[in-house]
């Protein structure tokens, strides 16, 4: 939100003479994917993660209601999160956009995911120092294996992540 201050300071500033953008601050609205959403969520996820990333527009073909969660702000995502599919629940991405990260996104869109396959254990790999992993472990995932070099082939060397996991698992 400080950010979209900062838009509309500078926007004021170097428009003085121009009426102002309406910034009326609106909720949060988590949907399911659509293919209006895939630049966006693209972006984010190669921001995120790492560039060439697996697209995510095969989700839109398998049950993108129980399997897919899009954060949004008016028209902007904000954030997005996948499962692998309605039948195997493994999560693939959970991202947030940058800026927004003290917003609870994560936290609702895991939650929104987590509702939407009631009784059905969800899996995910997590980085070794990613503090994801506290939230994981607040949902109630626990490790169960750590995975060596689990991330090799898509870090780059002077990436800060570790390229070692842990696969976490929420049993239900």
């Amino acid at each position: 939100m400080e950010l979209m201050e900062d838009v509309r300071t500078h926007y004021l500033l170097k428009f003085p003479e121009e009426q102002p953008p309406d910034l009326e601050p609106a909720p949060i609205s988590y949907v399911t994917l659509t293919a209006e959403h895939l630049p966006q969520v693209h972006d984010i996820l190669h921001r995120t993660f790492w560039a060439g990333i697996n697209v995510v527009s095969d989700s839109l073909q398998y049950g993108p209601q129980q399997a897919t969660i899009v954060a949004m702000y008016k028209h902007l995502v904000v954030g997005c999160a996948f499962l692998s599919s309605p039948q195997e629940t493994y999560i693939t991405y959970l991202a947030v956009r940058a800026g927004w990260e003290n917003a609870q996104i994560a936290t609702s869109m895991l939650y929104h995911l987590i509702s939407r396959n009631p009784n059905k254990d969800i899996t995910l790999h997590v980085s070794a120092n990613n503090p994801a992993m506290l939230l994981y472990n607040r949902f109630g995932f626990k490790a169960e294996e750590f995975v060596v070099g689990f991330y090799e082939d898509y870090l780059d060397s002077l990436s800060r992540g570790s390229k070692n996991a842990f696969r976490l698992r929420m049993r239900r």
